[in-house]
C-alpha cells in the first residue's frame, strides 16, 4: 500500500488551494528556532465565542485576539470579528455569550472572519484557556472551507497553571479560578476579546513564573507541551 500514501501525499502537496491557504502556509517556510528568547517570540491569545461545544455541530459566533510579544499586550494590534449567523437561540447559551442572531452590526461571514484570522495569526504561537477546542472549531471550519488544519503551534494556559504550581496543588483551573487566584480583575467575560485578553495577562503571569525557574527560549517553553 506504499504506492497509495506516496501517490496522496503527492496529491496533498501539488493540490491547487484557495489563495488565502496558500498565503498562510508560506507564512511557515522557516520555523522558529528553539534557541529563540521567548521576548522575540510572536504570541496571539485568542478565543472564540460559539453557539454550543459540540465541534461537528455548533458554530462560530466571534473570534476576539491579541498579539503578545516580550511583555507586552498589544491592545492597539487586537483582533475581534463576529460572524453572521441565522440559528435557533438556546437561552442557556445566550445567558453566556449574550449573543443574539444577527445581533452584531459589523457581522461577516464565517468564511471571511477565518480569512481574516489566518492573515492576522501568521505563524504566531496560538495561546488559549482550553485552547484545544478554539483550535478545533476553527480547524472544523477550514476543513468545509476546502484547506487543512492550523499549522500553529499552540499553548494552553490551563496546562501552563499546573506546570508552574507548587504544593498544594489547587484543583480548580478555570479561567475565574485562574484570575482570581493570580489577582486578575475580570472584565467583559464570555466575549471573545474580553476573554482574550484577560487570558493574555495570565499568560504573562505565567510566564513570569516559568522565567523564575530558568524557561528563557521558545524550545524550552514548548517542552511536553
Amino acid at each position: 500500500m506504499s504506492w497509495f500514501f506516496k501517490s496522496w501525499s503527492s496529491n496533498k502537496k501539488n493540490r491547487e488551494y484557495p489563495a488565502f491557504w496558500r498565503e498562510y502556509l508560506a507564512r511557515f517556510d522557516q520555523k522558529i528556532p528553539k534557541n529563540t528568547p521567548i521576548e522575540e517570540v510572536r504570541f496571539v491569545v485568542f478565543d472564540t465565542e460559539t453557539t454550543g461545544l459540540n465541534v461537528k455541530e455548533d458554530q462560530i459566533l466571534s473570534i476576539g485576539a491579541v498579539e503578545v510579544i516580550g511583555s507586552n499586550i498589544a491592545i492597539q494590534n487586537s483582533f475581534e470579528r463576529f460572524v453572521h449567523q441565522s440559528f435557533t437561540p438556546i437561552a442557556s447559551n445566550i445567558e453566556i455569550h449574550e449573543i443574539l442572531p444577527d445581533a452584531a452590526s459589523e457581522s461577516q461571514s464565517e468564511e471571511a472572519a477565518i480569512k481574516d484570522f489566518l492573515e492576522y495569526i501568521g505563524n504566531s504561537v496560538l495561546v488559549g484557556h482550553h485552547v484545544g477546542f478554539d483550535v478545533a472549531i476553527v480547524n472544523q471550519s477550514l476543513q468545509s472551507m476546502g484547506t487543512f488544519k492550523l499549522k500553529n503551534k499552540s499553548l494552553d494556559t490551563g496546562l501552563l497553571a499546573k506546570r508552574v504550581q507548587v504544593p498544594p496543588y489547587p484543583d480548580k483551573y478555570a479561567l475565574d479560578d485562574l484570575c482570581d487566584q493570580y489577582g486578575i480583575e475580570q472584565h467583559d467575560r464570555h466575549n471573545a476579546a474580553g476573554d482574550a485578553y484577560l487570558t493574555a495577562i495570565l499568560f504573562l503571569k505565567l510566564l513570569g513564573r516559568l522565567r523564575k525557574r530558568g524557561v528563557q527560549t521558545y524550545g524550552e517553553l514548548m517542552k511536553g507541551m
